[in-house]
Protein backbone atom coordinates (compact mmCIF):
# COMPACT_ATOMS: atom_id res chain seq x y z
CA UNK A 1 0.00 0.00 0.00
CA UNK A 2 1.40 3.25 -0.92
CA UNK A 3 1.70 5.96 1.46
CA UNK A 4 -0.18 9.49 0.55
CA UNK A 5 2.70 12.46 1.01
CA UNK A 6 2.08 14.45 4.30
CA UNK A 7 0.54 17.06 2.02
CA UNK A 8 -2.38 15.01 0.60
CA UNK A 9 -3.07 13.81 4.11
CA UNK A 10 -5.74 15.59 6.27
CA UNK A 11 -4.20 15.64 9.63
CA UNK A 12 -6.16 19.07 10.78
CA UNK A 13 -8.89 18.83 13.12
CA UNK A 14 -12.55 20.02 12.73
CA UNK A 15 -12.22 23.38 10.98
CA UNK A 16 -16.00 23.78 11.67
CA UNK A 17 -14.89 24.67 15.15
CA UNK A 18 -12.15 27.68 14.14
CA UNK A 19 -14.90 28.84 12.14
CA UNK A 20 -17.92 29.37 14.84
CA UNK A 21 -15.45 31.64 16.92
CA UNK A 22 -13.28 32.92 13.65
CA UNK A 23 -16.01 34.06 11.12
CA UNK A 24 -17.13 37.52 13.01
CA UNK A 25 -13.58 38.23 14.40
CA UNK A 26 -12.19 41.39 13.41
CA UNK A 27 -8.85 39.89 13.41
CA UNK A 28 -7.79 37.75 10.33
CA UNK A 29 -8.02 34.51 10.82
CA UNK A 30 -6.42 31.71 8.77
CA UNK A 31 -5.78 27.81 8.91
CA UNK A 32 -3.02 26.49 7.04
CA UNK A 33 -1.79 23.07 6.47
CA UNK A 34 1.35 21.20 5.58
CA UNK A 35 5.16 22.55 4.85
CA UNK A 36 3.56 24.36 1.80
CA UNK A 37 1.07 25.85 4.40
CA UNK A 38 -1.84 25.67 1.77
CA UNK A 39 -4.91 27.75 2.62
CA UNK A 40 -7.28 25.65 4.02
CA UNK A 41 -9.17 28.00 5.70
CA UNK A 42 -9.78 32.32 5.51
CA UNK A 43 -12.64 34.62 7.44
CA UNK A 44 -14.34 37.40 6.36
CA UNK A 45 -11.84 39.70 7.50
CA UNK A 46 -8.85 37.95 5.94
CA UNK A 47 -10.61 37.97 2.40
CA UNK A 48 -11.83 41.30 2.90
CA UNK A 49 -7.77 42.19 3.63
CA UNK A 50 -7.30 40.48 -0.07
CA UNK A 51 -10.34 41.60 -1.77
CA UNK A 52 -10.40 37.65 -3.13
CA UNK A 53 -12.81 35.39 -2.95
CA UNK A 54 -11.84 32.04 -0.50
CA UNK A 55 -12.84 29.58 -3.86
CA UNK A 56 -10.11 31.46 -5.12
CA UNK A 57 -8.02 31.17 -2.15
CA UNK A 58 -8.81 27.69 -0.75
CA UNK A 59 -6.02 25.33 -1.29
CA UNK A 60 -3.61 27.61 -2.52
CA UNK A 61 0.16 28.66 -0.62
CA UNK A 62 -0.05 31.08 1.75
CA UNK A 63 2.79 32.41 -0.48
CA UNK A 64 0.32 32.86 -3.32
CA UNK A 65 -1.59 35.06 -1.77
CA UNK A 66 1.40 37.68 -1.24
CA UNK A 67 2.28 39.87 -3.76
CA UNK A 68 5.43 40.31 -2.60
CA UNK A 69 6.78 37.06 -0.90
CA UNK A 70 7.20 38.54 2.75
CA UNK A 71 10.16 35.80 4.00
CA UNK A 72 10.03 36.75 7.61
CA UNK A 73 6.42 35.43 8.00
CA UNK A 74 7.16 32.39 5.92
CA UNK A 75 10.36 31.63 8.21
CA UNK A 76 8.21 32.22 11.27
CA UNK A 77 5.83 29.48 9.80
CA UNK A 78 8.05 26.59 9.03
CA UNK A 79 9.71 27.53 12.59
CA UNK A 80 6.55 27.00 14.36
CA UNK A 81 5.77 24.08 12.14
CA UNK A 82 9.18 22.61 12.43
CA UNK A 83 8.98 23.04 16.30
CA UNK A 84 5.32 23.27 17.48
CA UNK A 85 6.31 26.96 19.55
CA UNK A 86 4.08 29.88 19.07
CA UNK A 87 5.60 32.89 18.13
CA UNK A 88 4.38 36.65 17.63
CA UNK A 89 6.04 39.27 15.62
CA UNK A 90 4.90 43.28 15.69
CA UNK A 91 3.95 45.74 13.02
CA UNK A 92 5.37 43.41 10.09
CA UNK A 93 4.68 44.74 6.50
CA UNK A 94 2.05 42.55 4.54
CA UNK A 95 0.71 43.20 1.55
CA UNK A 96 -2.40 41.20 1.22
CA UNK A 97 -4.15 43.28 -1.19
CA UNK A 98 -3.24 46.26 -3.87
CA UNK A 99 -0.52 48.44 -2.50
CA UNK A 100 0.71 49.76 -0.53
CA UNK A 101 1.82 47.08 2.13
CA UNK A 102 -0.19 47.38 5.68
CA UNK A 103 1.10 47.12 8.75
CA UNK A 104 0.35 43.67 11.34
CA UNK A 105 0.63 42.23 14.35
CA UNK A 106 0.95 38.32 13.52
CA UNK A 107 0.16 35.33 16.31
CA UNK A 108 0.94 32.13 15.18
CA UNK A 109 0.10 28.93 16.79
CA UNK A 110 0.93 24.85 15.88
CA UNK A 111 -2.53 22.90 15.02
CA UNK A 112 -1.92 19.40 16.30
CA UNK A 113 -3.15 15.83 14.71
CA UNK A 114 -3.56 12.81 16.93
CA UNK A 115 -0.52 11.53 18.46
CA UNK A 116 0.43 15.75 18.89
CA UNK A 117 2.18 15.99 15.41
CA UNK A 118 2.07 19.10 13.89
CA UNK A 119 -0.29 19.35 11.32
CA UNK A 120 -0.89 22.94 10.74
CA UNK A 121 -0.70 26.61 11.62
CA UNK A 122 -3.25 29.11 13.20
CA UNK A 123 -2.46 32.77 11.70
CA UNK A 124 -3.83 35.50 13.51
CA UNK A 125 -3.42 39.09 11.81
CA UNK A 126 -4.23 42.16 13.70
CA UNK A 127 -3.83 45.44 11.31
CA UNK A 128 -2.08 48.07 13.19
CA UNK A 129 -1.40 50.80 10.29
CA UNK A 130 -3.02 53.27 11.80
CA UNK A 131 -1.89 52.66 15.23
CA UNK A 132 2.15 52.61 13.59
CA UNK A 133 1.11 55.56 12.03
CA UNK A 134 -0.18 57.60 14.58
CA UNK A 135 3.45 56.22 17.01
CA UNK A 136 5.16 57.23 13.67
CA UNK A 137 3.93 60.83 13.71
CA UNK A 138 4.16 61.15 17.59
CA UNK A 139 7.89 59.65 17.85
CA UNK A 140 8.31 62.32 14.95
CA UNK A 141 6.59 65.09 16.92
CA UNK A 142 8.95 64.67 19.89
CA UNK A 143 11.81 64.52 17.81
CA UNK A 144 10.93 67.86 16.04
CA UNK A 145 10.01 69.82 19.35
CA UNK A 146 11.80 68.13 22.65
CA UNK A 147 15.77 67.69 22.69
CA UNK A 148 14.87 64.92 25.56
CA UNK A 149 12.45 62.73 26.41
CA UNK A 150 12.23 60.78 29.47
CA UNK A 151 10.83 58.89 32.00
CA UNK A 152 11.25 58.65 36.12
CA UNK A 153 10.02 56.78 38.84
CA UNK A 154 7.15 58.06 40.74
CA UNK A 155 9.79 59.61 43.19
CA UNK A 156 11.82 61.58 40.52
CA UNK A 157 14.27 59.30 40.22
CA UNK A 158 14.91 59.23 36.03
CA UNK A 159 15.22 55.99 34.50
CA UNK A 160 15.09 56.30 30.82
CA UNK A 161 15.95 59.37 28.70
CA UNK A 162 17.77 57.35 25.75
CA UNK A 163 19.40 60.52 24.31
CA UNK A 164 20.43 62.13 27.18
CA UNK A 165 24.44 61.49 26.57
CA UNK A 166 23.72 63.40 23.61
CA UNK A 167 22.11 66.20 24.30
CA UNK A 168 23.91 67.10 27.16
CA UNK A 169 27.14 65.07 27.10
CA UNK A 170 26.58 63.08 30.39
CA UNK A 171 26.79 59.55 30.53
CA UNK A 172 23.63 58.26 30.72
CA UNK A 173 24.53 56.62 34.20
CA UNK A 174 25.01 60.36 35.74
CA UNK A 175 21.14 60.69 34.86
CA UNK A 176 19.73 58.85 37.97
CA UNK A 177 18.45 59.98 40.84
CA UNK A 178 19.08 63.68 41.72
CA UNK A 179 22.31 63.64 39.53
CA UNK A 180 20.03 65.05 36.41
CA UNK A 181 20.56 68.33 37.87
CA UNK A 182 24.11 68.23 36.78
CA UNK A 183 22.83 68.90 33.32
CA UNK A 184 21.17 72.11 34.45
CA UNK A 185 22.90 75.75 34.49
CA UNK A 186 24.38 76.63 38.18
CA UNK A 187 22.04 79.46 38.08
CA UNK A 188 18.64 77.40 37.27
CA UNK A 189 19.52 74.92 39.59
CA UNK A 190 17.79 75.81 43.01
CA UNK A 191 14.36 76.84 40.78
CA UNK A 192 14.17 73.49 38.82
CA UNK A 193 14.94 71.48 42.01
CA UNK A 194 12.39 73.08 43.79
CA UNK A 195 9.67 72.55 41.50
CA UNK A 196 10.05 69.52 40.42
CA UNK A 197 10.14 68.17 44.42
CA UNK A 198 6.62 70.28 44.52
CA UNK A 199 5.00 68.16 41.39
CA UNK A 200 6.31 65.09 43.34
CA UNK A 201 4.51 65.91 46.58
CA UNK A 202 1.09 67.43 44.58
CA UNK A 203 1.39 65.37 42.24
CA UNK A 204 0.65 68.33 39.90
CA UNK A 205 1.82 68.92 36.02
CA UNK A 206 5.79 69.96 36.59
CA UNK A 207 6.65 73.25 34.51
CA UNK A 208 10.34 74.51 34.11
CA UNK A 209 12.24 76.56 32.09
CA UNK A 210 16.43 76.17 32.26
CA UNK A 211 19.31 75.86 30.35
CA UNK A 212 20.46 72.43 30.09
CA UNK A 213 23.71 71.57 29.42
CA UNK A 214 24.67 70.63 25.51
CA UNK A 215 27.43 68.21 24.55
CA UNK A 216 29.70 70.81 23.81
CA UNK A 217 29.71 72.29 27.00
CA UNK A 218 27.47 75.27 26.52
CA UNK A 219 24.00 75.66 27.33
CA UNK A 220 20.60 76.00 25.64
CA UNK A 221 17.68 77.29 26.89
CA UNK A 222 14.78 74.22 27.46
CA UNK A 223 11.21 73.74 28.49
CA UNK A 224 10.36 70.70 31.00
CA UNK A 225 7.14 69.57 31.51
CA UNK A 226 6.29 66.22 32.79
CA UNK A 227 2.98 64.63 33.79
CA UNK A 228 2.12 61.47 36.16
CA UNK A 229 1.04 58.34 34.31
CA UNK A 230 -1.43 56.06 36.68
CA UNK A 231 -2.83 52.88 35.98
CA UNK A 232 -6.79 51.43 35.96
CA UNK A 233 -6.66 52.17 40.02
CA UNK A 234 -5.11 55.36 40.20
CA UNK A 235 -2.01 54.03 41.18
CA UNK A 236 1.04 56.29 40.47
CA UNK A 237 3.04 54.05 37.32
CA UNK A 238 5.55 57.01 36.78
CA UNK A 239 6.60 60.27 34.66
CA UNK A 240 6.21 61.10 31.67
CA UNK A 241 8.45 64.24 30.31
CA UNK A 242 10.33 66.24 27.99
CA UNK A 243 12.44 69.22 27.81
CA UNK A 244 11.42 71.27 24.52
CA UNK A 245 14.26 73.33 22.76
CA UNK A 246 13.19 77.18 23.62
CA UNK A 247 16.55 78.92 22.74
CA UNK A 248 14.89 80.86 19.83
CA UNK A 249 12.27 81.94 21.77
CA UNK A 250 14.46 83.36 24.64
CA UNK A 251 16.88 85.17 22.27
CA UNK A 252 13.81 86.76 21.11
CA UNK A 253 12.66 87.70 23.95
CA UNK A 254 16.18 88.34 25.07
CA UNK A 255 16.25 91.07 21.70
CA UNK A 256 12.57 91.98 22.41
CA UNK A 257 13.70 93.13 26.47
CA UNK A 258 16.89 94.68 24.56
CA UNK A 259 14.84 96.62 22.36
CA UNK A 260 12.17 97.98 24.65
CA UNK A 261 14.55 98.96 26.79
CA UNK A 262 16.74 101.21 24.37
CA UNK A 263 13.00 102.29 23.09
CA UNK A 264 12.59 103.41 27.39
CA UNK A 265 16.05 105.07 27.84
CA UNK A 266 15.77 106.45 24.35
CA UNK A 267 12.16 107.61 25.31
CA UNK A 268 12.98 109.51 28.64
CA UNK A 269 15.81 111.42 26.87
CA UNK A 270 13.88 112.75 24.01
CA UNK A 271 12.54 116.44 24.50
CA UNK A 272 9.02 115.23 23.30
CA UNK A 273 6.08 113.90 25.11
CA UNK A 274 6.33 109.74 24.21
CA UNK A 275 3.37 107.16 25.19
CA UNK A 276 3.01 103.70 24.05
CA UNK A 277 -0.71 101.95 23.50
CA UNK A 278 -1.52 98.37 22.65
CA UNK A 279 -3.08 97.72 19.54
CA UNK A 280 -6.57 98.50 20.57
CA UNK A 281 -5.05 101.91 21.43
CA UNK A 282 -4.80 101.11 25.60
CA UNK A 283 -2.18 103.26 26.73
CA UNK A 284 1.30 100.97 28.34
CA UNK A 285 3.46 103.53 29.07
CA UNK A 286 4.39 107.42 29.27
CA UNK A 287 7.51 109.09 29.62
CA UNK A 288 8.42 111.47 32.61
CA UNK A 289 7.99 114.45 30.66
CA UNK A 290 4.45 113.46 29.72
CA UNK A 291 3.66 112.63 33.95
CA UNK A 292 5.49 116.51 34.35
CA UNK A 293 3.64 118.34 32.03
CA UNK A 294 0.48 116.96 32.01
CA UNK A 295 0.12 115.56 35.55
CA UNK A 296 -1.65 112.09 34.72
CA UNK A 297 -0.28 108.84 34.99
CA UNK A 298 -1.68 105.31 33.54
CA UNK A 299 -4.55 105.22 35.60
CA UNK A 300 -5.93 108.20 34.77
CA UNK A 301 -5.43 107.38 30.99
CA UNK A 302 -7.17 103.96 31.01
CA UNK A 303 -10.34 104.91 30.11
CA UNK A 304 -9.63 107.35 27.20
CA UNK A 305 -6.57 106.87 26.25
CA UNK A 306 -4.03 109.46 25.91
CA UNK A 307 -6.77 111.75 24.37
CA UNK A 308 -7.70 112.55 27.84
CA UNK A 309 -4.76 114.74 28.21
CA UNK A 310 -6.13 116.97 25.24
CA UNK A 311 -8.39 120.36 25.47
CA UNK A 312 -12.51 118.67 25.70
CA UNK A 313 -12.60 120.52 22.30
CA UNK A 314 -9.40 119.02 20.54
CA UNK A 315 -10.28 115.21 21.54
CA UNK A 316 -13.89 115.70 20.26
CA UNK A 317 -12.02 116.84 16.98
CA UNK A 318 -9.39 114.32 17.24
CA UNK A 319 -10.93 111.03 18.35
CA UNK A 320 -12.79 110.16 14.76
CA UNK A 321 -9.59 110.45 12.97
CA UNK A 322 -7.68 108.04 15.89
CA UNK A 323 -9.93 105.50 15.52
CA UNK A 324 -10.05 105.75 12.21
CA UNK A 325 -5.70 105.04 12.60
CA UNK A 326 -6.42 102.07 15.27
CA UNK A 327 -8.88 100.38 12.34
CA UNK A 328 -6.86 100.86 9.30
CA UNK A 329 -3.04 101.14 10.91
CA UNK A 330 -2.41 103.99 9.22
CA UNK A 331 0.06 106.84 10.30
CA UNK A 332 -1.44 109.29 12.55
CA UNK A 333 -0.76 113.05 12.34
CA UNK A 334 -2.66 115.98 14.07
CA UNK A 335 -2.07 119.45 16.19
CA UNK A 336 -3.85 119.50 19.50
CA UNK A 337 -3.85 121.43 22.68
CA UNK A 338 -2.18 119.32 25.63
CA UNK A 339 -3.77 120.76 28.96
CA UNK A 340 -1.30 121.03 31.66
CA UNK A 341 -1.16 120.45 35.17
CA UNK A 342 -0.63 124.42 35.72
CA UNK A 343 -3.95 124.44 33.73
CA UNK A 344 -2.42 125.37 30.22
CA UNK A 345 -2.95 124.64 27.41
CA UNK A 346 -0.01 124.85 24.89
CA UNK A 347 -0.21 123.01 21.63
CA UNK A 348 1.52 120.38 20.59
CA UNK A 349 1.93 118.14 16.98
CA UNK A 350 0.81 114.84 17.94
CA UNK A 351 2.48 112.31 15.98
CA UNK A 352 1.96 108.44 16.25
CA UNK A 353 2.93 105.21 14.59
CA UNK A 354 1.83 101.14 14.79
CA UNK A 355 4.71 98.45 15.24
CA UNK A 356 4.39 95.32 13.81
CA UNK A 357 5.04 91.94 14.50
CA UNK A 358 6.85 89.45 12.28
CA UNK A 359 3.56 88.30 10.87
CA UNK A 360 2.53 91.75 10.14
CA UNK A 361 -0.11 92.25 12.81
CA UNK A 362 0.20 95.59 14.96
CA UNK A 363 1.81 94.60 18.65
CA UNK A 364 1.38 98.31 19.90
CA UNK A 365 1.18 102.24 18.33
CA UNK A 366 4.02 104.56 19.72
CA UNK A 367 3.27 108.29 19.83
CA UNK A 368 5.20 111.60 20.67
CA UNK A 369 3.70 114.61 21.56
CA UNK A 370 5.98 117.69 19.92
CA UNK A 371 5.29 121.51 21.61
CA UNK A 372 4.82 123.83 18.23
CA UNK A 373 3.39 126.55 21.19
CA UNK A 374 5.49 129.00 19.43
CA UNK A 375 4.45 128.03 15.86
CA UNK A 376 1.11 128.15 16.61
CA UNK A 377 1.25 131.70 18.23
CA UNK A 378 3.63 132.73 15.11
CA UNK A 379 0.50 131.70 12.88
CA UNK A 380 -1.93 133.70 14.96
CA UNK A 381 0.11 136.61 14.65
CA UNK A 382 0.72 136.06 10.67
CA UNK A 383 -3.41 135.88 10.46
CA UNK A 384 -3.94 138.96 12.55
CA UNK A 385 -1.38 141.01 10.12
CA UNK A 386 -3.10 139.26 6.98
CA UNK A 387 -6.49 140.37 8.37
CA UNK A 388 -5.28 143.94 9.16
CA UNK A 389 -3.36 144.43 5.74
CA UNK A 390 -6.89 143.01 4.40
CA UNK A 391 -8.76 145.51 5.93
CA UNK A 392 -6.16 148.67 5.44
CA UNK A 393 -6.72 147.31 1.66
CA UNK A 394 -10.02 147.70 1.87
CA UNK A 395 -10.24 150.99 3.70
CA UNK A 396 -8.19 152.34 1.01
CA UNK A 397 -10.22 150.86 -1.97
CA UNK A 398 -13.02 152.55 -0.46
CA UNK A 399 -11.46 155.79 -0.07
CA UNK A 400 -10.07 155.48 -3.71
CA UNK A 401 -13.15 154.65 -5.03
CA UNK A 402 -14.71 157.54 -3.02
CA UNK A 403 -12.45 159.45 -4.30
CA UNK A 404 -12.83 158.62 -7.85
CA UNK A 405 -16.08 159.21 -7.18
CA UNK A 406 -15.27 163.06 -5.80
CA UNK A 407 -13.55 163.53 -8.82
CA UNK A 408 -16.09 162.60 -11.51
CA UNK A 409 -18.75 164.57 -9.64
CA UNK A 410 -16.43 167.83 -10.25
CA UNK A 411 -15.88 167.19 -13.71
CA UNK A 412 -19.98 166.07 -14.25
CA UNK A 413 -20.28 169.97 -12.32
CA UNK A 414 -17.85 171.74 -14.27
CA UNK A 415 -19.30 169.93 -17.55
CA UNK A 416 -22.36 171.73 -17.01
CA UNK A 417 -20.74 175.09 -16.87
CA UNK A 418 -19.16 174.75 -20.15
CA UNK A 419 -20.95 176.67 -22.92
CA UNK A 420 -19.51 174.93 -25.71
CA UNK A 421 -20.54 171.28 -26.96
CA UNK A 422 -17.31 169.65 -27.64
CA UNK A 423 -15.98 170.92 -24.52
CA UNK A 424 -19.05 169.85 -22.47
CA UNK A 425 -19.09 166.44 -23.90
CA UNK A 426 -15.05 165.81 -23.30
CA UNK A 427 -15.93 166.67 -19.91
CA UNK A 428 -18.55 164.33 -19.39
CA UNK A 429 -16.74 161.79 -21.64
CA UNK A 430 -13.80 161.81 -18.85
CA UNK A 431 -16.37 161.90 -16.23
CA UNK A 432 -18.03 158.37 -17.40
CA UNK A 433 -14.24 157.03 -17.52
CA UNK A 434 -13.74 158.33 -13.67
CA UNK A 435 -17.02 157.40 -13.09
CA UNK A 436 -15.99 153.65 -14.42
CA UNK A 437 -12.77 153.19 -12.34
CA UNK A 438 -14.59 154.01 -9.08
CA UNK A 439 -17.39 151.37 -10.18
CA UNK A 440 -14.26 148.92 -10.72
CA UNK A 441 -12.92 149.82 -7.62
CA UNK A 442 -16.40 149.28 -5.63
CA UNK A 443 -16.32 145.84 -7.78
CA UNK A 444 -12.99 144.82 -5.93
CA UNK A 445 -14.17 145.93 -2.58
CA UNK A 446 -16.98 143.45 -2.79
CA UNK A 447 -13.82 140.41 -3.62
CA UNK A 448 -13.34 138.47 -0.83
CA UNK A 449 -9.28 138.41 -1.52
CA UNK A 450 -9.43 141.92 -3.25
CA UNK A 451 -7.25 139.92 -5.86
CA UNK A 452 -9.73 139.12 -8.35
CA UNK A 453 -13.01 140.83 -9.40
CA UNK A 454 -16.98 138.54 -9.81
CA UNK A 455 -18.01 139.97 -12.91
CA UNK A 456 -20.99 140.51 -11.46
CA UNK A 457 -20.43 142.42 -9.39
CA UNK A 458 -18.47 144.66 -11.67
CA UNK A 459 -21.41 144.86 -14.51
CA UNK A 460 -23.87 145.08 -11.74
CA UNK A 461 -21.80 148.50 -10.54
CA UNK A 462 -21.38 149.58 -14.31
CA UNK A 463 -24.68 149.41 -14.83
CA UNK A 464 -25.55 151.58 -11.95
CA UNK A 465 -23.33 153.96 -12.76
CA UNK A 466 -24.24 154.24 -16.26
CA UNK A 467 -28.04 154.75 -14.57
CA UNK A 468 -27.17 157.59 -12.70
CA UNK A 469 -25.92 159.08 -16.06
CA UNK A 470 -29.22 158.53 -17.91
CA UNK A 471 -31.64 158.01 -15.36
CA UNK A 472 -34.37 155.70 -16.54
CA UNK A 473 -32.34 153.82 -19.13
CA UNK A 474 -32.78 150.20 -19.64
CA UNK A 475 -29.56 148.36 -18.35
CA UNK A 476 -29.34 144.58 -18.53
CA UNK A 477 -26.63 142.37 -17.28
CA UNK A 478 -25.92 138.26 -17.27
CA UNK A 479 -22.75 136.34 -15.71
CA UNK A 480 -22.47 133.62 -14.01
CA UNK A 481 -21.46 134.13 -10.17
CA UNK A 482 -18.58 132.31 -9.73
CA UNK A 483 -17.00 133.64 -12.90
CA UNK A 484 -14.05 136.52 -12.19
CA UNK A 485 -11.26 138.44 -13.17
CA UNK A 486 -7.68 139.56 -11.96
CA UNK A 487 -7.76 142.76 -10.30
CA UNK A 488 -5.17 143.92 -12.81
CA UNK A 489 -7.23 143.70 -16.19
CA UNK A 490 -10.87 144.14 -14.36
CA UNK A 491 -9.99 147.59 -14.19
CA UNK A 492 -9.59 148.38 -17.81
CA UNK A 493 -11.88 145.96 -19.06
CA UNK A 494 -14.51 148.22 -16.92
CA UNK A 495 -13.12 151.18 -18.60
CA UNK A 496 -13.89 149.67 -22.23
CA UNK A 497 -17.17 148.21 -21.29
CA UNK A 498 -17.97 151.90 -19.80
CA UNK A 499 -17.14 153.49 -23.21
CA UNK A 500 -19.13 151.50 -24.86
CA UNK A 501 -22.23 151.76 -22.87
CA UNK A 502 -21.78 155.36 -22.53
CA UNK A 503 -21.38 155.54 -26.54
CA UNK A 504 -24.65 153.45 -27.04
CA UNK A 505 -26.98 155.94 -24.27
CA UNK A 506 -25.50 158.68 -26.47
CA UNK A 507 -27.16 157.37 -29.77
CA UNK A 508 -30.44 158.46 -30.73
CA UNK A 509 -33.48 156.48 -31.14
CA UNK A 510 -36.97 156.55 -32.52
CA UNK A 511 -39.42 157.73 -30.13
CA UNK A 512 -41.73 155.38 -28.41
CA UNK A 513 -39.05 152.47 -29.19
CA UNK A 514 -37.20 151.04 -26.44
CA UNK A 515 -34.69 148.79 -26.83
CA UNK A 516 -32.26 147.41 -23.79
CA UNK A 517 -28.60 147.40 -23.69
CA UNK A 518 -26.97 143.86 -22.68
CA UNK A 519 -24.23 143.71 -20.34
CA UNK A 520 -23.29 139.79 -20.66
CA UNK A 521 -19.86 137.95 -19.80
CA UNK A 522 -19.37 134.05 -19.92
CA UNK A 523 -16.94 131.67 -20.09
CA UNK A 524 -15.98 129.43 -23.20
CA UNK A 525 -13.79 126.77 -24.26
CA UNK A 526 -11.65 128.10 -21.49
CA UNK A 527 -11.70 131.76 -22.37
CA UNK A 528 -13.97 134.42 -20.94
CA UNK A 529 -16.12 136.49 -23.28
CA UNK A 530 -17.88 140.23 -22.30
CA UNK A 531 -20.51 141.85 -24.50
CA UNK A 532 -22.08 144.78 -25.16
CA UNK A 533 -24.88 144.71 -27.30
CA UNK A 534 -27.51 147.56 -28.53
CA UNK A 535 -29.70 148.72 -30.96
CA UNK A 536 -27.97 151.17 -32.14
CA UNK A 537 -24.12 150.90 -34.19
CA UNK A 538 -21.72 151.08 -31.41
CA UNK A 539 -18.14 151.11 -33.56
CA UNK A 540 -17.09 152.90 -35.48
CA UNK A 541 -18.32 155.97 -35.79
CA UNK A 542 -17.91 159.57 -37.63
CA UNK A 543 -18.53 161.45 -34.26
CA UNK A 544 -15.46 163.11 -32.67
CA UNK A 545 -16.49 161.89 -29.16
CA UNK A 546 -16.95 158.20 -30.88
CA UNK A 547 -13.74 158.14 -32.29
CA UNK A 548 -11.77 159.29 -28.82
CA UNK A 549 -13.39 156.27 -27.57
CA UNK A 550 -12.89 153.77 -30.03
CA UNK A 551 -9.14 155.27 -29.73
CA UNK A 552 -9.31 154.41 -26.20
CA UNK A 553 -11.66 150.93 -26.39
CA UNK A 554 -8.67 149.85 -28.62
CA UNK A 555 -5.74 150.52 -26.28
CA UNK A 556 -7.24 149.39 -23.63
CA UNK A 557 -8.25 145.98 -25.22
CA UNK A 558 -4.76 145.35 -26.61
CA UNK A 559 -3.51 146.28 -22.69
CA UNK A 560 -5.19 143.22 -21.81
CA UNK A 561 -4.52 141.02 -24.69
CA UNK A 562 -8.44 141.22 -25.51
CA UNK A 563 -9.46 140.17 -28.76
CA UNK A 564 -12.40 143.00 -30.34
CA UNK A 565 -14.74 141.59 -32.34
CA UNK A 566 -17.98 143.37 -34.06
CA UNK A 567 -20.83 141.37 -35.27
CA UNK A 568 -24.56 141.32 -34.98
CA UNK A 569 -26.36 140.42 -31.40
CA UNK A 570 -28.93 137.69 -30.32
CA UNK A 571 -31.31 140.18 -32.59
CA UNK A 572 -30.57 140.51 -36.36
CA UNK A 573 -30.97 144.31 -35.95
CA UNK A 574 -28.75 144.50 -32.64
CA UNK A 575 -24.55 145.32 -32.92
CA UNK A 576 -22.79 144.00 -30.55
CA UNK A 577 -18.83 144.10 -29.39
CA UNK A 578 -17.36 141.08 -28.00
CA UNK A 579 -14.33 140.92 -25.95
CA UNK A 580 -12.17 137.31 -25.60
CA UNK A 581 -9.29 136.72 -23.23
CA UNK A 582 -7.42 134.08 -21.44
CA UNK A 583 -9.39 133.60 -18.47
CA UNK A 584 -5.99 133.86 -16.10
CA UNK A 585 -3.24 136.31 -16.87
CA UNK A 586 -0.77 135.31 -19.13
Amino acid sequence: MRTMPEECRSGLPDIECIRGFAEESPMSVVVLEGPAHLLRYANRAFLAATGRAEAALRDQPLAATLPERDLALLTMLDEVRATGTARRAEAIPLQLGGPPARRWDAELSAIRAGGGRVAGVLLLLRDVTEREAQAERYRTLVEVNSLAVWIAAPDGTLLENANWAEVTGLAPGTAGGPSWLEAVHPEDRAQAAARWLQAIESGEVYEAEYRLRRADGGWRWSAARAVLRRDETGRILEWVGANADIEARRQAEQALRASEDRFRTLAEAMPHLVWQTDAAGRVEYVNRRWRALTGLGLAALAEEGWLAALHPEDAARLAPGWAAALAEGGAYDADARIRTAEGGAPWHRVRAASVRDAAGRIRHWVGTCTDVEERHQAEARLREALAMQEQLLREAEHRIKNSLQLVAALLRLQSGRMPEPAAREALEAATARVQAVAEAHRALQLSPDLRSVRLTDMLRELAAGASVQQPGCDIRIAAPEALALDAERAIPLALILSELVTDALRRERPAGVTHPIWLEARQEAGRLEVSVADGGRLMPSDHAADRMGETVIRALARQIDAELVVGEGPDSEDRQVTLRMRLQPG
